[in-house]
């Protein structure tokens, strides 16, 4: 697959480009920021959105999960992404602030780790193995302190900065806890300073959103994940990520709609209306995990009917999530299924994080 081109590239090509809503007069921009890794999908929506609706303005960003959440509170943007769902202390600071939002999944993505592409020693590792790598009390300094017939070679880690969504998922999902994480790893801000920093470091190794792993393929040696429930080795794909096989590395993404917004600048609700509608397509493009078209039924149906609030409840990164608990929530907050009979195909069917 071609690579992705830099990320500030990207935010800086995005931000520039001037799309119109419907009834273009107002002038008004809406402002999307929040997630990189939902970022891709959001930026397939307002490229498409371009071409469909000239006249309007949007600007999109991409400063991270928990950065994003902060200027959304600042009432600073009109729509932000997310690769958690919002966590308590955030709802503190939202109703502080006076801010009501729509939560509004739209696809899934994994967590991929990572080496360099000339690593020939390491497949696969446990999640107890990468949690003796990654916890806070960590004493893994050589690959060989990971196994013993691993080389005796200095391990070198990069991953997300604590401004990431993909950073509280990963802790907690490995570590147990939300930012327990050894603190001499290298930080960085968007994925593709992560996927640079391992993709040039034979002895690195790195967590990292699964599309900036498939766009850089070439450059990278991917490593499967062992949940220790008897399942094995399995390696994070659009297939595995769908079915609810690679775990706990597997996660909903969202965006986030100011209530306030919608009713004050009148090219929010068309942008959101365009994104939801055209979501499978965006998500695939963006090479991450769609949901069934009734699922997206059911994401309108919470946009149109401006349900409020997180089906989370605060709750923040949410290991295991799948496709059949995402539309129990949806249902028991105020959104109900087509059918049951959908319900049931899409639980079973396609399962993921």
């Amino acid at each position: 697959m071609a690579s992705m081109p830099p990320i500030a590239l990207s935010a800086l090509l995005v931000a520039s480009m001037m799309l119109a809503g419907c009834g273009g007069d107002t002038g008004q921009t809406v402002r999307v920021d929040g997630s990189s890794t939902v970022f891709p999908i959001s930026r397939a929506a307002v490229t498409d959105y371009q071409e469909e609706t000239p006249g309007a303005r949007v600007i999109a960003g991409n400063s991270g999960t928990s950065a994003g959440f902060q200027r959304f509170f600042r009432g600073e943007t009109d729509v932000t992404g997310a690769s958690r769902p919002i966590r308590e202390d955030e709802l503190r600071r939202a109703e502080e602030a006076g801010i009501e939002f729509i939560e509004l999944p739209i696809g899934y993505d994994g967590i991929t780790v990572t080496t360099h592409p000339d690593n020939d020693f390491v497949s696969c590792l446990t999640v107890s193995e990468l949690n003796a790598i990654w916890e806070d009390e960590s004493t893994v300094e050589q690959w060989s302190d990971i196994r013993d017939d691993f080389p005796d070679k200095e391990l070198r880690l990069y991953g997300r900065s604590s401004a990431s969504g993909t950073y509280d998922y990963f802790t907690e999902a490995i570590n147990g806890e939300r930012g327990n994480i050894r603190d001499d790893y290298n930080a960085s801000s968007t994925d593709n300073a992560t996927v640079q920093g391992v993709s040039r470091d034979e002895r690195g190794m790195a967590f990292f959103g699964l599309s900036y792993y498939e766009n850089n393929s070439d450059s990278l040696h991917l490593i499967a994940v062992d949940n220790e429930q008897g399942e094995g080795c399995v390696e994070p794909t659009q297939e595995t990520v769908a079915n609810g096989t690679y775990q706990p590395l597997a996660r909903p993404e969202f965006i986030y709609v100011n209530i306030d917004r919608l009713e004050q600048n009148p090219e929010v609700e068309p942008f959101v209306q365009h994104y939801i509608e055209n979501a499978q397509r965006f998500v695939r493009q963006a090479e991450y995990i769609p949901f069934e078209s009734e699922v997206y039924d059911l994401v309108m149906q919470r946009f149109d009917n401006r349900v409020t609030g997180s089906m989370f409840e605060g709750s923040g990164p949410t290991i295991g999530v799948r496709i059949g608990d995402l539309l129990e929530r949806m249902n028991a907050s105020g959104t109900s299924a087509p059918s049951d009979s959908t319900n049931a195909e899409t639980d079973s069917t396609n399962a993921g994080s």
